[in-house]
Parts: structure tokens; C-alpha cells; sequence
């Protein structure tokens, strides 16, 4: 495989390819574009010229960090890009995070012991976790 390593955000078009990958609820290219906006680190994995995987980090880049939209295109998957997303977060976060701080992310079904080989844990009973989607 020729993987080029990018450290950018991925395209509106990227972006939208990569989520339509997953089944995840569709957004509108405006907002895509708003979001992209936030990002304290991106990047993306080019195979052939195309977008293969992606992956970002968000917060406030003090306090708080969120690994957000990794995702690997299902002809991508269980070929080692997934991991070398990872290493690329989890080396622009122990430049860039202080001692304590938080390192979040919500994982999909099925793939907790792949984030496990990274130091992630699920939260305990103690300390739930809690979300809302807005509907509009």
C-alpha cells in the first residue's frame, strides 16, 4: 500500500465518504465545515491519492481532549491504518496535554479493545458518562 500521512483536517467530500462509511447520522456539508473548524489535530491517511482513514482530536487543548472521527473505510479495515491513527493522536497528545488532563472518546460497538491497547478505559459506575443529540 502507498499511504501518505497528512496532517490536516479531511475535506467536506472526505469527511462526508468516511461517515457515510459507518452508518453514522448524516450532516449537512455547512455544518461538516463548522466542525472541521474546531479541530486542534487532524490527519489523514492517503492510499492512491484517496482519503483511507482519518482520525481528529478536539477540546479546549489545555483542560480537555476528545479523540473524535476515527474512522477507517471497510476495505481499509483490519490492515493496521487504524493503528497508525492512533499513534498519530496519541503522539500530537503527549506533546501537546499537561499532567491530568482528560483525554476522552466514545467508541462505537465492538471496537473497546482496540482503544483499550491504548490506556482507554470505560468510565466507572461512579462516573457515568452522558450524551444528547439535538433533533431538528
Amino acid at each position: 500500500m502507498n499511504i501518505k500521512i497528512e496532517h490536516r483536517n479531511p475535506t467536506i467530500a472526505e469527511y462526508q465518504l468516511l461517515r457515510a462509511s459507518t452508518n453514522w447520522e448524516k450532516l449537512t456539508d455547512e455544518t461538516v465545515e463548522k466542525g472541521m473548524e474546531g479541530s486542534l489535530f487532524s490527519v489523514c491517511f492517503m492510499v492512491g491519492g484517496k482519503i483511507a482513514c482519518a482520525g481528529r482530536i478536539v477540546g479546549d487543548g489545555a483542560i480537555y481532549f476528545y479523540i473524535q472521527d476515527v474512522i477507517v473505510l471497510p476495505e481499509y479495515q483490519k490492515t493496521g491504518l487504524g493503528d497508525m491513527i492512533m499513534e498519530e493522536l496519541e503522539s500530537w497528545l503527549k506533546k501537546n496535554a499537561s499532567n491530568n488532563s482528560f483525554i476522552g472518546l466514545m467508541a462505537s460497538e465492538g471496537v473497546k479493545e482496540f482503544y483499550t491497547r491504548y490506556g482507554y478505559s470505560e468510565r466507572a459506575e461512579t462516573r457515568p458518562g452522558m450524551f444528547k443529540m439535538v433533533e431538528k
